[in-house]
């Protein structure tokens, strides 16, 4: 399969088109915008003119996160989660410095994936495990 591939965030209704394609749900326009707003990278993938997989990155010139790795069902295990994992490495590559650091907080049983491209499951070394905030 041959895929488009664009440096861009998705329009609102295909970003949530994306999440609930995969049982994530929907987000208000608000929230969409938010997250727009506070990515400093992102990519997409299309069949033809569908949107069939996004990811992108938030940072603040030192830390980088990425988020939002999203393929939709019927195009999974075909390389889309690849495409977008790959554009996400060479673009951080372009910007990568002894100061700047690339994170990812991985999905249960993801971790493989994420390991071809250079992350390394946490704790590692010196470093912490990832936390997430839990109100209850």
């Amino acid at each position: 399969m041959k895929f488009i591939v664009k440096q861009k965030f998705p329009t609102n209704e295909e970003f949530n088109e994306l999440f609930s394609s995969v049982g994530w749900g929907t987000r208000d326009e608000n929230k969409i915008d938010a997250h727009r707003k506070a990515s400093v990278y992102s990519v997409c993938v299309y069949d033809n003119e569908n949107i069939i997989g996004m990811a992108r990155v938030v940072g603040d010139g030192a830390y980088y996160t990425v988020y939002d790795v999203v393929v939709k069902n019927n195009y999974q295990h075909k390389g889309v989660g690849t495409i977008l994992m790959q554009n996400i490495v060479d673009w951080y590559k372009t910007i990568e410095d002894d100061d700047t650091y690339l994170y990812l907080g991985a999905s249960y049983k993801k971790e493989k994936f994420y390991e071809k491209f250079g992350f390394k499951a946490r704790p590692y070394g010196h470093i912490g495990a990832g936390m997430k905030y839990d109100i209850d």
